[in-house]
């Protein structure tokens, strides 16, 4: 009898070993699946904040190569760069879709808790550039003498027409934009734009 009952244990487990073996398997199934579903959780924010950067380099990088491209026009064509702490509006050599040198506008507009930036050229009447909400959104512009200013509108005969720097800057839920543009082009005297004055015939 006691060899008989010494195989039959050999042979298989016990109700309690079989109890016990399947609590500590689900005990490590859950713990799994949890540590499975924070990595998944991980990856997805990892790759949303991927995202957020990404868009977050190209509206800084369009806007950069939009204005810094800007020229400063006859008034009687594009005009000259002008602004102030809501909109901005200029001749630019990098439009979004126009075609050459083109008028294009920024300006901020009212959403639900906050303002939106928008932009415009002749071939896109109205984009949203960053949704926002933005708080404490304004264009800012600094003249030659190193001094801000929160409107830019020189006079036909002004010696700088364009700006030496444009700043945007705006609080958003993720952080604070502070985007500054150098001036690449420079500001011509009047006849200088007008090459049929400058070579004696018109062109």
């Amino acid at each position: 009898m006691s060899t008989t009952r010494t195989s039959r244990r050999q042979r298989g487990f016990t109700l309690l070993e079989t109890v016990v073996t399947l609590v500590v398997v689900s005990l490590l199934m859950a713990i799994l699946m949890q540590a499975l579903g924070n990595a998944l959780n991980l990856r997805t924010r990892m790759l949303r904040l991927q995202g957020e950067a990404r868009t977050d380099f190209l509206q800084e990088a369009w806007f950069r190569d939009a204005i810094g491209t800007a020229q400063a026009d006859l008034d009687d064509g594009y005009g000259a760069m002008r602004g102030d702490r809501a909109a901005l509006a200029h001749v630019s050599a990098a439009p979004l879709l126009a075609e050459g040198m083109s008028p294009v506008r920024w300006w901020l507009e009212p959403v639900a808790g906050g303002m939106a930036l928008h932009y415009s050229d002749p071939a896109v009447p109205d984009m949203v550039v960053v949704p926002g909400p933005l708080q404490e959104a304004r264009f800012a512009y600094l003249d030659r003498d190193g001094n801000w200013l929160e409107e830019w509108a020189p006079a036909a005969d002004a010696r700088d027409r364009l700006p030496r720097l444009v700043r945007f800057e705006a609080r958003t839920a993720r952080g604070r934009l502070y985007w500054v543009v150098p001036m690449l082009g420079e500001s011509l005297p009047e006849n200088m734009l007008r090459p049929d004055e400058v070579f004696g015939h018109a062109m």
